[in-house]
């Protein structure tokens, strides 16, 4: 549940709070309980759609579409037609969300994604002719391959607090005191001169470190399985991985990740710095893993894990400081 309060964008909490409280608003309607089956199913879908449409941010949400939706469940209640509008108004929300969820001007996060799939199910149930549903199905498919895009291509260790393309960060505490700061900057002049030693990548491989996929690359980590759980925390002799920018001609220490050996476990505090898990799918059929989905899913055959709780050091001066998230490659690649 914790993660996924983090997963809600902030300006999305009231829209979930109307989501929940929908249904039961629905059940209140005489006219809805009267009604049969089919029509309790389509206004009620409806019928929520125009109730989170009010509590959504623009322009994903609105006066107009949630009275647009409330419309279209009086309709139905009433017997009505409803499913060419309907027809309509859904295509044209899906493609407002894509194209402000490309720009940023949307979050897509777990309460946008619902009410996606919300419009999808009525747009599959207003279609009553085999190519319409085959449509229904094609666009279902497109929607969520550019939603996966989207989140991807935003995906930013530097974001807001919430789960983003499988990424927890953790939330972001009181400011940290002089003495906190004071602290952070000394562990990281002794993790520099501690890893000094692992200049060379053949030393650090001579001492237990091996790549954890491709050898070569802009940020290439190479793990200490004996660090994992040898219940020493932050020690700078002993970081659990080491990152570096491999070449054809040579290689050049980026910095250190540090990892708690439980996940679940927070790791300690580090003024002005933040820790943050990775949510991974595994299976047993081949690559093994993927990547966890913006609907929060996984691959078929396979299920979401997450990773304990990591935090980079770096050594090489970036922009942001020695506690920044993210590198940027091509910064990486102009160190000389």
């Amino acid at each position: 549940m914790r993660d996924f309060w983090l997963g809600v964008a902030p300006a999305h909490r009231v829209a979930l709070l109307l989501l929940v409280a929908s249904p039961l608003l629905l059940v209140q309607l005489p006219a809805w309980r009267r009604a049969g089956s089919e029509a309790r199913w389509c206004s009620g879908l409806l019928g929520t759609l125009a109730v989170v449409h009010i509590g959504l941010p623009w322009p994903l949400g609105s006066v107009l579409s949630a009275g647009l939706f409330g419309w279209l469940a009086v309709r139905c209640l009433t017997g009505r037609s409803w499913r060419v509008q309907a027809g309509f108004l859904v295509p044209a929300q899906l493609l407002l969300f894509v194209a402000a969820s490309g720009v940023r001007a949307v979050a897509p996060d777990q309460v946008a994604l619902t009410v996606a799939c919300l419009e999808l199910a009525l747009l599959a149930v207003s279609c009553r002719r085999f190519l319409a549903r085959v449509g229904t199905v094609a666009l279902v498919l497109v929607f969520g391959t550019a939603m996966w895009a989207v989140s991807l291509a935003a995906h930013d260790h530097d974001g807001p607090d919430r789960i983003q393309a499988g990424t927890v960060r953790r939330p972001a505490g009181p400011p940290p005191s002089a003495v906190e700061r004071a602290a952070a900057r000394d562990l990281a002049v002794r993790v520099r001169a501690a890893t000094a030693r692992y200049a060379s990548l053949p030393a650090a491989e001579a001492d237990g470190y091996h790549a954890t996929g491709p050898r070569t690359g802009t940020q290439v980590h190479f793990e200490h399985k004996g660090h994992q759980h040898d219940g020493r925390v932050l020690d700078p002799a002993a970081p659990e991985q080491l990152v570096y920018a491999v070449r054809p001609d040579r290689a050049i220490l980026l910095g250190v990740v540090f990892q708690v050996p439980v996940a679940g476990a927070a790791g300690p505090s580090i003024g002005g710095a933040r820790w943050h898990a990775h949510d991974v799918c595994v299976g047993l059929l081949p690559p093994g893993f993927g990547v966890v989905s913006p609907f929060g899913s996984c691959p078929g055959l396979t299920f979401a894990t997450t990773l304990p709780e990591m935090i980079h050091v770096w050594t090489v001066d970036p922009p942001g400081g020695p506690y920044a998230d993210h590198l940027d490659d091509a910064w990486v690649d102009a160190l000389p």
